[in-house]
């Protein structure tokens, strides 16, 4: 890091019981995308994080023998208010703060009726074993809302030049020269040609910009809707109204606020389910539902621990 990095002591952080860094940092391609880095051989993650101060800290955190270690870097002493609101940030990256018991109790059950014969039911094992359905999220939902929008009908090496050159190009510069993710209002300065010409964005080109200037003018509060006592249905509703937002998108989005009524499929998932249930081509989506309405409101997360199961085995899959 720069020499001029300071704040960097290592803090404790209380994860839930059973937690494993990993099965969340790599439970979707979030990781994979600029500004995260993921260090497997030391198993750290770290990301430059925009402070309510408007300073750019480094944060990281790292297993340790009773939860996690925490650090947070930047140019010149961290005070105590900045240096927790890096933690909260990693804390919400991480999902700690949701509650996966309803989940693990439903798929417990389930679980007993699939060991008692029923075939219809995905094998989650592991998933109760380790602690997995926690999702790698963003700071903020405006950061989970641009990365869904480069996610969209594009391979995955597309979506990560895309986020590339956004943070490349408007990102603030980290302790160590990193660039952060750009904020709404850095984002929303700059014309739609910008989306088309430097990023590269093709028809999503508008979308990026609308969603930059929505959410920068608070026309579109999208950080209310993380922790939202609205009902499903009318979230849903709201993030299918953002321009760009097909079903696939709103569901994706509404997967990382934590609401798992929905399968958010796309061709990936399709196919990916056709395999592992031996299917010559891929179930209809309304076969899909059926499969999974037994979890009801976890229906979408219990299908993507079935479908991502090799990613966290003995030989590691992608991601």
């Amino acid at each position: 890091h720069s020499p001029r990095a300071g704040g960097g002591t290592l803090r404790p952080m209380r994860v839930p019981e059973p937690f494993d860094l990993e099965l969340t940092v790599r439970s979707h391609g979030w990781y994979d995308l600029p500004p995260w880095r993921w260090d497997a051989a030391r198993r750290v993650l770290a990301r430059p994080v925009t402070l309510p101060t408007g300073r750019i800290a480094l944060a990281e955190v790292a297993p340790a023998a009773h939860g996690l270690a925490f650090r947070a870097l930047a140019r010149g002493r961290l005070s105590a208010a900045e240096a927790r609101a890096a933690r909260d940030a990693l804390a919400t990256c991480l999902s700690l703060d949701e509650d996966l018991a309803p989940f693990q109790a439903r798929a417990g059950a389930l679980e007993r009726e699939r060991a008692a014969g029923r075939r219809d039911l995905p094998d989650l094992r592991w998933a109760l074993a380790r602690g997995a359905g926690r999702l790698l999220r963003s700071p903020t939902v405006f950061e989970d809302a641009v990365k869904t929008l480069c996610t969209t009908n594009c391979s995955w090496s597309l979506t990560r030049a895309m986020v590339a050159r956004l943070c490349t190009a408007l990102g603030a510069e980290g302790p160590g020269g990193e660039r952060a993710f750009p904020s709404a209002a850095r984002m929303a300065a700059e014309p739609e040609s910008f989306y088309r010409g430097t990023i590269r964005a093709g028809y999503r080109a508008p979308f990026l910009a609308a969603l930059a200037r929505d959410a920068a003018s608070g026309a579109l509060d999208l950080e209310a809707l993380r922790g939202s006592a609205l009902p499903t249905p009318e979230l849903l509703r709201r993030l299918r109204a953002i321009r760009g937002f097909g079903p696939y998108a709103a569901e994706h989005l509404l997967r990382l606020l934590g609401r798992h009524d929905h399968l958010a499929l796309d061709s990936w998932t399709r196919a990916k389910l056709a395999r592992l249930r031996g299917r010559r081509r891929p179930p209809t989506d309304r076969t899909l539902r059926r499969w999974y309405a037994p979890y009801g409101a976890w229906a979408g997360l219990a299908m993507w621990l079935e479908v991502t199961a090799d990613w966290h085995g003995e030989c590691p899959s992608w991601p």
